[in-house]
């Protein structure tokens, strides 16, 4: 008992130590500003019906004609300013976060618009020039959303710096709780190798190992999540692989033998898992987070954060363009350089096509309002399909792949880049909405996050934690990610149960 006391003291006097202003000034909770962008919400959107903003049809002479010379300004305007405004506030505050590194992988989905010359003719010649119509409506629209994010952003920061806000202390020992949240990661990264394997099994195809099962052209990837449950199971595991490998990483970090255990064996099977279901991204984002979590615990020299984090979205955008070619053209890894090929294939083929896929989206687009169906789909994304039908009738992926003429059934979605679903629910009036939000969010995650990388000792559970909000709340801008919120949701849930309000009394701090 003795002991467990001097650890509490030891970890409150070292988080006082490294805290230094964060015990002064009025607390801030999370929750205030949830509240305030609801109520951005439910003013901007009624407003915008009100004045008629909310209507797509107000843009739509963007479309008319042979494509201008602003939106490629306006692109590489945009481009730079998402990649070179995050990596200012890295250089300064000495930590990598997940909204920086998002926000540069806009940048690079910006820059397909100069690739539309390419991209939109190898879709279908006779869609094409629509595709380029269609292209500065894209740009302008998010053009004019990142502008009132980083407004936002930049407000919302400044005041809660300049108001003194703090962050509440985590009122438990941090060993305690890192300890228990070890083994609910365990637990849950075991049961997400096996329902991410799970689907493979039963159907008995491995979708990175395989391009056209059965000699159709269906997607491998829909082929093992044909079943409602299996998908739901599979959706389940996508959501929570990032951030489960990411924090058993950490701890491996911590004590590097780790690395020959229970936890290495873990992130070994989960990050295999993830790659032979033939889904890219949450393997990227499991990267992603485990170097914002090292950036937490330990101060990195600038010049290496800014090395690691340019140097991580080129081999991001790289591996992209590889496991395409893999997957469907792999003979030209021998032509040529094969870094240089697969670069380029990340620009010309599926994987930075935002902008393409959504100005041919706008271009078969009737321009009538969505009203928000969309989002109704988000909210009901954790339901089995048997019991809610409907939800994949509100899918925004499937909404897009069915106003383009193509079958629901065997396509698993397209993009309509970042702002586009708002606009196509509520126009202009959406994406002023959506900005300004996001905006809110954004500051406020920020600001929380630069102060818990300051606190001694560090919380892997405090920290966890902060970076998953972050992911929550990107999944804002795309409702087809919907399903990785409700689990990113559950595992919160999980953590506040088990980790939080399960923390014995006796090993609170003083």
């Amino acid at each position: 008992m003795s002991t467990q006391l001097q650890d509490q003291d030891a970890d409150t006097k070292r988080s006082s130590q490294h805290s230094g202003s964060g015990d002064q000034g009025p607390l801030f909770r999370p929750s205030l500003a949830i509240a305030i962008s609801l109520l951005v919400a439910f003013v901007l959107i009624p407003l915008g019906i009100l004045t008629g903003i909310s209507n797509p049809r107000l843009l739509e002479w963007v479309t008319e004609g042979f494509p201008p010379a602003w939106p490629g300004w306006c692109a590489a305007l945009a481009a730079s300013s998402l990649l070179i405004t995050p990596l200012i506030w890295i250089t300064v505050s000495d930590s990598l976060d997940l909204i920086a590194f998002f926000l540069a992988w806009e940048a690079m989905i910006m820059c397909g618009y100069f690739f539309l010359g390419i991209t939109a003719w190898s879709l279908d010649g006779k869609l094409a020039q629509g595709i380029l119509n269609s292209a500065p409506l894209i740009i302008l629209i998010n053009c004019v959303g990142f502008a009132l994010l980083f407004v936002g952003m930049a407000l919302t920061y400044s005041l809660l710096r300049g108001f003194s806000f703090r962050i509440g202390t985590i009122g438990k020992s941090t060993r305690d709780s890192d300890h228990r949240l070890t083994w609910i990661l365990r637990i849950i990264g075991l049961l997400t190798v096996v329902i991410l394997v799970l689907p493979m099994c039963v159907t008995g195809i491995i979708p990175m190992l395989v391009t056209d099962p059965g000699g159709t052209d269906v997607d491998p990837r829909l082929i093992i999540t044909e079943s409602s449950p299996l998908r739901a199971l599979y959706n389940l595991g996508y959501g929570l692989m990032p951030f489960v490998t990411a924090g058993l990483t950490l701890l491996c970090i911590r004590k590097p033998l780790r690395f020959l255990g229970i936890d290495g064996v873990i992130v070994a099977a989960l990050m295999l898992a993830q790659l032979l279901s033939g889904n890219r991204f949450p393997l990227a984002l499991a990267g992603i987070a485990a170097l914002c979590l090292v950036s937490m615990e330990w101060k990195i020299p600038r010049f290496l954060l800014v090395g690691a984090f340019l140097l991580y979205m080129l081999i991001f955008t790289a591996l992209g363009g590889l496991t395409g070619l893999l997957r469907w053209d792999p003979s030209r890894l021998s032509e040529g350089n094969p870094v240089v090929n697969s670069l380029e294939a990340a620009f010309t083929g599926n994987n930075l096509i935002d902008v393409r896929d959504a100005s041919w989206v706008m271009s078969q687009w009737d321009y009538d309002p969505l009203n928000g169906i969309t989002y109704l789909g988000g909210l009901t994304s954790f339901l089995p399909s048997g019991l809610f039908p409907q939800k994949k009738d509100w899918h925004l992926g499937l909404t897009a792949v069915r106003i383009v003429g193509w079958d629901d059934t065997t396509h698993p979605g397209l993009r309509i880049s970042f702002f586009g679903e708002s606009f196509m629910n509520f126009g202009l009036a959406g994406v002023i909405t959506l900005g300004t939000i996001l905006g809110i969010l954004f500051g406020t995650l920020l600001r929380v996050f630069h102060q818990a990388s300051e606190e001694r000792p560090p919380s892997l559970n405090r920290n966890l934690r902060i970076l998953i909000l972050m992911e929550m709340t990107l999944h804002l801008s795309n409702t087809s990610n919907a399903f990785s919120f409700w689990a990113l949701a559950t595992f919160l849930l999980i953590q506040w149960i088990f980790v939080d309000l399960l923390t014995p009394v006796t090993s609170r701090n003083a």
